[in-house]
């Protein structure tokens, strides 16, 4: 319901969600979803989020466009667009239970390789933009999760901060701008969500701002390791989901 009382709790949600997204490139959904489902049904809460994220990304990418000049981003798009297909078809056959207990459990282990040394062997961009939309476009489609396929190709390549939730953020903007269609096509984008999205705009925006001011205090590697414990905690609560859907059926 559009109302006051609304407006303020959203606001403050989102100024909290923000401050992970503009510290780490991702986590918003994380953060807000759950305590948004307080407000809204699972399906609003999901266009007010894919809204917001789109706004963010838009915002951010304003401010850190020179970051990604010359990046291959057509191809991050378009594997980013056949990627979302491809996992809402998966979600058509297969139970998201086991989907989300496989990724789950591929984001702990890779993490885990990760932070002791592992590498992907991806050098060149496009390779890595290729594999960021592929891989992440197949996981938000098919579970609604954005961000850990692209962070863990990113953190893998060892690739600056700035330029890590530069990327990132462009590549939520290709997967919920697919997803927006989707919502619109399915006439699931109400106007009062949509007016709600609106009116949290300026919490985002402070959010961001803060996230930002926090990053610039650490180091790179302070900042890898953060991302290690965000997608550790991501991991946790997808294999949570998925093990707590499985016991419901």
């Amino acid at each position: 319901m559009l109302n006051a009382e609304n407006i303020i709790f959203l606001s403050l949600i989102i100024f909290a969600a923000s401050i992970v997204r503009g510290f780490t490139g991702f986590g918003l959904a994380l953060v807000a979803v759950p305590l948004i489902q307080f407000f809204m049904p699972v399906s609003d809460t999901a266009v007010f989020i894919a809204l917001i994220n789109a706004v963010f990304s838009v915002i951010y990418f304003r401010r850190s466009r020179e970051l990604v000049r010359g990046q291959p981003l057509g191809r991050m798009a378009i594997w980013t667009g056949i990627g979302v297909a491809a996992g809402t078809l998966i979600l058509k056959f297969i139970n998201p239970a086991y989907i989300q207990l496989v990724w789950g459990l591929l984001i702990i282990l890779i993490v885990f390789a990760l932070a002791r040394g592992f590498s992907f062997g991806i050098s060149s961009d496009k390779s890595a933009m290729t594999l960021s939309g592929l891989f992440g476009g197949v996981l938000a489609g098919a579970t609604g999760i954005t961000g850990p396929p692209v962070a863990i190709i990113l953190s893998s390549m060892k690739t600056p901060r700035e330029k890590f939730n530069a990327v990132i953020s462009l590549f939520i903007l290709f997967a919920v701008s697919y997803a927006l269609i989707f919502y619109l096509v399915a006439g699931l984008v109400k106007t009062e969500t949509f007016l709600l999205a609106m009116c949290s705009v300026p919490a985002l925006i402070a959010g961001l701002y803060t996230g930002d001011r926090l990053v610039s205090r650490i180091s790179q590697l302070t900042f890898s390791r953060i991302i290690y414990i965000v997608l550790v905690i991501m991991g946790l609560i997808t294999l949570y989901k998925g093990a707590k859907a499985l016991m419901i059926l």
